[in-house]
């Protein structure tokens, strides 16, 4: 083999270790943070559904029906993505006893003083909102789903934390009667980045 030859190849190995390490290098520093990012977003995922059953019971707890209820109903209805926690930590707010039923969407009129709708098909969702219309059932979407207008609470997911939507019209129909800090609470916008 000439020695030209030998000479360049000596000199390819340093650079492509050089260029091996760099690379690595440029991955370690470029992954790891990939990688902590994407393990506190699971930490955040796992969160999430207790996350959401707190918010709906706090929500509950700044109401008030017409006529007072020794035990408050709460239906889920449709497919809740975070519907787990909430059947697996009914509480009892400020004093009022929680239920939680997944009964069928044609009885939950009558069934329900809460319901709390995962995803449904719009029209499915627009036929249970006419059905309580009116009547002192309090209704919250849950994050991720269609907010319609009959909706009066719709859950957001932020980065930091949950927050809700109001809509006063559709409460006022109701005959519900909210805490103004609910509605404070809704005003207020998740802390910038």
């Amino acid at each position: 083999m000439p020695s030209s030859l030998r000479h360049r190849q000596r000199a390819a190995l340093p650079a492509l270790l050089a260029v091996a390490l760099l690379a690595s290098l440029f991955a370690c520093g470029v992954l790891a943070p990939c990688a902590a990012w994407a393990q506190t977003g699971a930490a955040v995922d796992a969160r999430r559904p207790a996350e959401v059953a707190q918010v709906l019971f706090g929500i509950i707890s700044y109401v008030r029906w017409p006529v007072a209820r020794p035990e408050v109903r709460v239906c889920m209805l449709g497919a809740p993505r975070y519907g787990a926690a909430i059947v697996d930590t009914p509480a009892s707010s400020l004093g009022q006893r929680i239920r939680v039923k997944i009964p069928p969407a044609a009885a939950a009129a009558g069934e329900c003083d809460v319901i709390y709708l995962g995803s449904l098909p719009d029209g499915e969702r627009e036929h249970l909102l006419a059905q309580i219309i009116g009547k002192p059932i309090l209704s919250v979407a849950e994050p991720g789903t269609s907010c319609t207008v009959g909706t009066m609470f719709c859950l957001r997911l932020n980065d930091a934390q949950i927050g809700f939507d109001v809509n006063l019209d559709a409460i006022a129909r109701s005959g519900l009667r909210v805490h103004p800090n609910a509605l404070q609470i809704a005003r207020r916008k998740a802390p910038p980045p």
